[in-house]
């Protein structure tokens, strides 16, 4: 069954090497992760029957919770016990089911990243090393979001065990469970399959993104160091026939790669960007609702609590990542300029030459005028910047609903 789920590979054919969180994610997430190209023809139609049957189901979880919140709108804190797995239903309704029903397009893009991005440890130890640690993050809150997923199947467990008739969320179905048990246990495997769905969607998602970003980063720190160190070896060399020309040969050779890390990065933009706008759009009243249960309701919310700091810890980690792209692309315009082309423009003597080779570091610098910056549709960049606005909301959302209780 899993051969015919898409597993990365690289250039020389060999499985790229997951860790536990995007092997969980390819294992479980049927509804977001792409099958293999030579899967069988009825593959891709089941895969679609799945996926048009995962939406009916969100649809169904949606539809009885939002009764729930209806019948308790006077009474604040049954209401809000409902609304942090609410809106993550419907944040990762969004963000799953539109993923899923284009992720051809996301399997293409991973494709191109470990045929052309990725940086494999032959290649740069040291480099492939800092990325790992750089994921290191990313993975903390994977396990949080793991264990508020445990959390849900214990219960699960434990209340077919003792025979009561209790859902895992708060929902009220249009059909009485209750007294019937070939009703409440098929709503029961729903309430699992969509934890499942919804957690491996998050953890999922974050660590493919920052395995994206870590790496296109480091791409860009490979091409800077290796530029610095061919203008260097050109300068110490004594001899100033057609330097200019090497130069040139140089930069142009350098300009064309950072002008495909810049393609590929607005193509990790456009892949994300939907799904990055819904995230951080359904944060802070996230945060708030799941601040208020644990704070009113400490010992019966330890899912709510490891969902609270795995929330965090996420947005946190997406935080960084738009942060450390700003950041290593905006040296980008400097390292053009500090290239030291003044050095070679002395050591030249030919006029037209020189003006030519102003012209190209000129036509560099402009090219990187401004970092590339991650965004959400374009409405907001994606930056630690954005996430401390982030807990400031919930912050004063938290404040204000303590003020009404």
């Amino acid at each position: 069954m899993f051969n015919i789920l898409y597993r990365p590979r690289l250039p020389n054919g060999k499985h790229v090497p997951l860790n536990w969180s995007l092997k969980l994610y390819r294992w479980t997430n049927i509804i977001c992760w792409p099958l293999e190209d030579n899967a069988p023809y009825w593959c891709h139609l089941f895969d679609r029957f799945l996926w048009f049957l995962g939406f009916v189901t969100f649809v169904v979880h949606n539809d009885a919770e939002l009764r729930y919140l209806s019948v308790y709108f006077n009474n604040l804190d049954e209401m809000l016990t409902g609304v942090p797995t609410y809106l993550v239903l419907i944040e990762l309704h969004l963000r799953a089911f539109s993923l899923g029903w284009r992720k051809d397009d996301f399997k293409r893009l991973l494709k191109k990243f470990y045929a052309e991005i990725y940086i494999e440890e032959s290649m740069n130890s040291q480099l492939f090393k800092k990325i790992q640690r750089q994921i290191w993050p990313i993975l903390t809150f994977s396990l949080l979001y793991f264990l508020a997923l445990n959390s849900y199947i214990v219960t699960g467990v434990y209340v077919l065990s003792t025979n009561k008739r209790e859902l895992l969320y708060k929902m009220i179905p249009p059909v009485d469970y209750k007294n019937n048990f070939y009703i409440f246990f098929p709503l029961l495997m729903s309430n699992i399959w969509v934890g499942f769905i919804v957690t491996t969607m998050m953890f999922g998602e974050g660590n493919t993104l920052g395995i994206l970003i870590f790496n296109l980063n480091g791409r860009y720190i490979m091409m800077r160091e290796a530029f610095n160190n061919k203008v260097e070896t050109l300068l110490r060399s004594n001899l100033n026939s057609n330097i200019v020309e090497k130069y040139e040969r140089v930069l142009t050779e350098t300009l064309k790669e950072n002008i495909r890390l810049n393609k590929f990065a607005r193509e990790i933009q456009d892949e994300f960007s939907f799904r990055i706008f819904v995230m951080f759009s359904f944060s802070a009243i996230s945060l708030c609702a799941l601040g208020f249960k644990v704070y009113t309701s400490p010992v019966n919310s330890i899912g709510y609590a490891f969902w609270a700091i795995g929330k965090i810890q996420e947005i946190l980690a997406f935080g960084q990542l738009g942060s450390t792209i700003i950041s290593t692309t905006d040296q980008l315009s400097s390292m053009y300029y500090e290239s030291k082309w003044e050095t070679i423009i002395e050591r030249s003597s030919h006029s037209p030459d020189n003006v030519n080779l102003m012209k190209l570091v000129t036509l560099s610098i402009v090219t990187n005028r401004n970092p590339f910056h991650f965004t959400g549709l374009n409405f907001f960049n994606v930056s630690l910047v954005s996430v401390v606005a982030i807990l400031q909301g919930a912050g004063s959302y938290f404040t204000f609903l303590i003020s009404l209780r």
